[in-house]
């Protein structure tokens, strides 16, 4: 008996050494055996087929099995299958060996189908369930790491440096550089709050900046979140993409099974797509990983198809979270180069990666916590230490990220780079500080047809004087009319929540003859307002009025104002029976107006010490203003009510690309001067072949006058859909306009030519060939207007307008 128990014994610790040995977790990071790259969703299965994973952007995989875990299969589109058996080895990393052959064609099955066709249609049958838009709420915690760098274009061999030419030596210089740290580094830790039906809030808590002190601005994926395949036209930096996963995307689409991996319950099915040939669509290209849990998307990686301008790839990775098991993204990879520039050899790119965690499903969010700034920085953002980031980082820095903060933070102290941020700051706003007071840009100079060269300066005060009070004023000259202009204003906040604001201004300067005005009117961004420079007559003006400004709800502001003008048209001056040489008729008006402007769903974002409007022009946009003629008030010698409309949308297809519609009207009633009536918004100047945007192309300015009109202004962008080549491929857009107007009050004042009214209509359609030559930032193209209808000119050719089309991307 002895004997046999420690037989007993003996076996039991060899069985148990042997269960002990046995592998039942596993970690470690795939690469690109030929460059070393590290390879994120990568396809790795446990015991054929038990269990498995993937790994994550960094190439990183950790897996764990209630069972031993006897082999692992590696496999990854392009690269050769690996198999590995762990025995009692915890830490593999895999290098997998690319293969030459190219990408498998279609396979067809006996009934025909292409077999990636009914994973795609249950992909996109389920994707209603998918969208996190359809949540209820939610709340996350982002970690973002932004990198500005470059590599080499040529991997050039510089051997003989004694013969390098001045152009070598600067590659040499930037090769040295780039070896030693990055070009600009940026870190920043964010939270994130969503509630239906779309309020949104995201507050920056930590922000790092290389070379800065005092950063007033931090960096988020916003870019990359919003991106998802479940929309039909995902925004992709600043372009709409057809999702391969919209309805009817498998006739526009080339898809293509190209493995499918068994995960214990699930299976991971990878689907290559790129646009099908011949089919003129703003695409992508890349690789699907679906699995059959709820047909939902695991892994993205997609880049834009047949943009040679600027090369942008994009990762995302889903993981199911919370009780519900719901997929979520955990995390987000962009990469952004463009071929066009190289910077001493180099090609620079800018890449950012973006960790999503503590995520809640459930959180306990109210409306009021919501705003319209939908982005800000807290106060201490940038006071944050290194040890609140490494909470958050899923490793530490690498030492050329480390060596990048300590070199440019000392460059930074050096060059005073945090005076020169703030300088660049104000020059985004079009201003320049010296103290407490800023120069205005926008008032050094200006070129019209009226004015000639417009010269002057401009000053406001800044808050280093005040936060809630500013005073201003500005003087000009124009060089054509020979006369100055000049005009000041004060304003202070009441109540900022609501953004309540009293403010009162004085000028002399120039106004459009029967122009609108409205409150709140749109940014014209960097080209300015180009209808404006084309007008040949305009009213001088005295003016002066006072103001009250807010928000009366969180997507409806209001204006109400009472202003006293004086308006001395120039236009009436050759047409009035009067001597030549008398001063310009005047006008003297006193009104009290009221305007709204209605804007569901617009945000904003608190950066670089000032708010920026985030652009949502998938919501319309609504103006409304009465206007109240005030006879004896205020030297006011007109009695008249006036009512402007105005309605922008903007409504996007998968097929025919962007529909824009402005609907524009108004209505004068009672004794109204012609400066007040409504001229037909027309922009034909012969001398200026630009293309202004809202308005008639073909029209003359001051050719017809109206108390009464409504206008549509619509244009159709088919993008590169019907017109894509290897060397031709602009945007075309097509564009109609009709007007209609009648003069119904009689003017008091009597003219020497009768002004026309568009009472039987105005027509002019016309076709554009945008960015025809084009950059990543701008693009030139042309325009053909044509006029024709009641009101078409007795010369045929003066019916037809080429104008030239330009386009920025900021």
């Amino acid at each position: 008996m002895p004997y046999f128990r420690h037989l007993l014994l003996l076996y039991f610790c060899l069985l148990t050494g042997t269960v002990l040995a046995q592998v039942r977790q596993v970690q470690g990071v795939v690469r690109d055996a030929a460059t070393g790259e590290r390879l994120p969703f990568v396809s790795i299965v446990v015991n054929e087929g038990e269990t498995g994973t993937t790994t994550n952007l960094e190439g990183e995989y950790r897996l764990r099995h209630r069972q031993p875990i006897r082999s692992l299969r590696f496999s990854y589109v392009g690269y050769q299958p690996s198999i590995v058996y762990p025995d009692s080895v915890e830490s593999i990393n895999v290098q997998l060996q690319p293969t030459a052959a190219r990408l498998q064609e279609v396979v067809v099955l006996g009934t025909g189908e292409n077999p990636a066709h009914r994973i795609i249609r249950l992909a996109t049958q389920n994707r209603e369930r998918h969208r996190l838009q359809n949540l209820e709420s939610y709340t996350y915690r982002t970690y973002n790491k932004f990198i500005l760098s470059a590599t080499d274009v040529g991997e050039q061999e510089l051997r003989d440096t004694l013969q390098l030419s001045k152009r070598d030596s600067a590659y040499l210089k930037m090769r040295k550089l780039l070896g030693q740290q990055h070009l600009f580094l940026l870190e920043s830790v964010t939270d994130y709050a969503f509630l239906q039906p779309n309020h949104t809030k995201e507050t920056i808590l930590a922000t790092r900046v290389s070379g800065l002190q005092q950063p007033s601005f931090g960096v988020v994926a916003a870019e990359a979140r919003e991106f998802s395949v479940y929309d039909d036209l995902p925004v992709f930096f600043g372009k709409r993409y057809l999702s391969p996963i919209s309805p009817s995307s498998t006739r526009k689409y080339n898809f293509v099974l190209q493995e499918t991996v068994v995960q214990g319950q699930d299976s991971i099915f990878v689907i290559s797509f790129e646009p099908e040939q011949g089919k003129n669509f703003e695409g992508l290209k890349g690789l699907l990983y679906i699995n059959s849990s709820g047909w939902a998307v695991q892994n993205v990686l997609a880049g834009s198809a047949g943009d040679d301008k600027r090369n942008i790839q994009l990762q995302q990775r889903y993981e199911r979270v919370g009780a519900q098991q719901q997929w979520f993204p955990t995390e987000l990879d962009v990469e952004l180069t463009i071929p066009q520039l190289n910077l001493n050899g180099h090609q620079p790119y800018a890449h950012m990666r973006t960790y999503i965690t503590n995520i809640n499903l459930t959180p306990s969010l109210r409306r009021s916590d919501f705003g319209v700034v939908a982005l800000q920085q807290q106060p201490n953002a940038n006071r944050r230490p290194d040890s609140f980031f490494q909470v958050y980082r899923p490793d530490s820095l690498t030492q050329l990220e480390q060596l990048t903060y300590e070199r440019l933070d000392s460059v930074g102290r050096a060059q005073k780079l945090d005076r020169t941020i703030r300088t660049l700051e104000y020059l985004m706003s079009k201003q320049v500080p010296i103290g407490p007071i800023s120069l205005d840009l926008k008032r050094l100079f200006r070129v019209s047809a009226f004015e000639g060269l417009r010269l002057g300066m401009g000053a406001h005060t800044n808050d280093l004087f005040s936060e809630r009070y500013k005073v201003g004023g500005y003087w000009g000259y124009g060089f054509k009319d020979e006369e100055a202009k000049y005009g000041a204003d004060a304003s202070v906040i009441l109540y900022q929540p609501l953004e309540l604001q009293l403010k009162a201004v004085y000028f002399e300067d120039v106004l459009e003859t029967g122009g609108r005005r409205q409150a709140f009117e749109e940014s014209h961004g960097l080209l300015g307002s180009l209808r404006r420079a084309l007008l040949t007559d305009m009213d001088y003006t005295t003016h002066q009025s006072i103001a009250l400004q807010g928000r009366v709800l969180r997507y409806l502001q209001a204006n109400a104002q009472l202003r006293q003008e004086e308006r001395r048209p120039t236009l009436l001056q050759p047409t009035l029976l009067q001597p030549e040489g008398q001063p310009l008729p005047a006008f003297n008006l006193a009104e009290a107006v009221l305007s709204l402007r209605y804007a569901p769903g617009e945000q904003y974002m608190q950066q670089f010490n000032r708010l920026v409007p985030m652009t949502d022009e998938d919501r319309p946009v609504l103006w409304l203003q009465y206007t109240r003629g005030l006879d004896g008030v205020l030297d006011g010698d007109y009695g008249y009510n006036k009512y402007d409309l105005r309605l922008k949308a903007l409504l996007r297809h998968r097929t025919f690309g962007e529909s824009s519609f402005i609907l524009a009207g108004g209505l004068v009633e009672g004794n109204a001067p012609l400066v007040t009536r409504y001229n037909g918004y027309g922009s034909n100047n012969p001398d200026y072949k630009l293309y202004t945007g809202e308005g008639f192309e073909t029209m003359y300015p001051y050719e017809f006058f109206s108390d009464r009109y409504a206008a549509l202004f619509f244009s159709q962008n088919f993008g590169k859909r019907l017109l894509n080549t290897r060397f031709f491929a602009p945007d075309l857009v097509a564009v109609t306009n009709v007007g209609v107007g009648g003069m119904e009050e009689p003017l008091q004042e009597q003219y020497a030519v009768a002004f026309r009214s568009m009472r039987k209509g105005f027509f002019e359609s016309g076709l554009m060939l945008n960015n025809i030559i084009s950059s990543p930032f701008s693009g030139v193209g042309v325009g053909a207007f044509y006029r024709y209808g009641p009101y078409s000119l007795a010369n045929k050719g003066d019916n037809l307008r080429i104008k030239l089309t330009a386009s920025l991307l900021f």
